[in-house]
């Protein structure tokens, strides 16, 4: 069911606000390389998946590949885009049937109305706490300002858990919310003292020499989720098997990704145009195993959401998870 146009124009001011300055404009501008060519059947349906070219989206991508968007179901088509409010925009107006997606944005359009069901992560970990050479650990952060793309992400919960952990709390430093590539400059610059973000932006740092990696997220939130693969509830209702298939060849890509990394850059870089130096350290910071969603995971992180008052009431999340597809496995 698509959206009327008066829906969706209430709910972007949502979306907005939810991907505030989100990498409009730094997620992939291009690629060196053209994705592969889709096929298209006239006796299955064509899946068109969204997804930005960080390295969250790597599983997505090696599914692809891997079948050269040939299913048994169905073909699949991924369509990349420049920046989270693009990507939703298309997803909840039904312009694409599926993405893989910051879990905060999904929660946001299912507390709306969105018909969207979460069948499983695009990932697990992957984000990095980024800071000035002189920063020698998170208590040195008190009184400085630190940048996340905004209040309502991951990014938002692992800076709470971090500084909690060094023994401040947010209000001991000043927050700002800004696009990664306008970080590095800020960093560079000295505007910020550290920042949080989504790989590949931690290992852009390292290379071009900007900042170190004071903390990668696992070491703040082990196997913390950040990005989903959403689709639309009609994709599960009218295409259930190519659902199913998707989301086990997901899963198993993941298990791809984890095992071989070089492939994962040899194929990520044909959908992403990073250059190696750039993904290979993202994505060891990236892990891709147990990638199925449950109900319980997210309550938690659901409920740091509630208490960073970033979520004003929590969300069914049990019409949101679907737990389901993943077990079909």
């Amino acid at each position: 069911m698509l959206m009327n146009n008066k829906n969706l124009r209430l709910l972007l001011p949502v979306v907005a606000a939810v991907a505030l300055a989100v990498v409009v404009t730094g997620y992939g501008r291009r690629t060196e390389t053209p994705a592969p060519a889709v096929p298209v059947s006239q006796d299955k349906p064509l899946l068109k998946i969204g997804y930005l070219p960080i390295t969250h989206a790597t599983a997505l991508v090696m599914a692809h590949q891997e079948r050269g968007g040939a299913f048994a179901n169905f073909d699949m088509e991924v369509v990349k885009f420049g920046s989270w409010p693009e990507l939703t925009e298309a997803l909840f107006a039904g312009h694409i049937d599926g993405a893989v997606m910051l879990f905060e944005l999904a929660l946001a359009g299912r507390q709306r109305g969105i018909p969207l069901q979460a069948v499983a992560l695009g990932h697990r970990d992957g984000n990095v706490m980024v800071a000035r050479p002189e920063i020698a650990a998170v208590a040195d952060l008190s009184g400085r300002r630190v940048a996340i793309p905004s209040r309502f992400s991951v990014h938002h919960i692992l800076l709470y858990k971090a500084l909690q952990n060094a023994g401040l709390s947010l209000a001991d430093v000043e927050i700002v919310e800004m696009a990664p590539p306008d970080m590095m400059a800020a960093l560079a610059g000295g505007e910020i003292a550290a920042y949080l973000v989504a790989e590949p932006f931690g290992a852009v740092a390292e290379v071009q020499g900007v900042g170190k990696i004071l903390l990668p997220s696992q070491e703040i939130w082990e196997n913390s989720t950040c990005c989903v693969l959403a689709l639309r509830e009609e994709v599960l209702r009218d295409h259930p098997e190519a659902a199913t298939e998707l989301t086990i060849a997901l899963l198993a890509a993941g298990e791809a990704a984890e095992a071989d990394p070089q492939k994962a850059v040899a194929v990520s870089r044909q959908y992403f145009g990073h250059a190696e130096d750039i993904l290979l350290p993202g994505l060891a910071r990236t892990t891709f195993r147990e990638l199925a969603p449950t109900v319980q995971e997210f309550a938690e992180h659901q409920q740091y959401l509630l208490d960073l008052g970033v979520l004003t009431e929590p969300v069914a999340l049990e019409e949101l998870i679907n737990e389901e597809l993943a077990k079909e496995r």
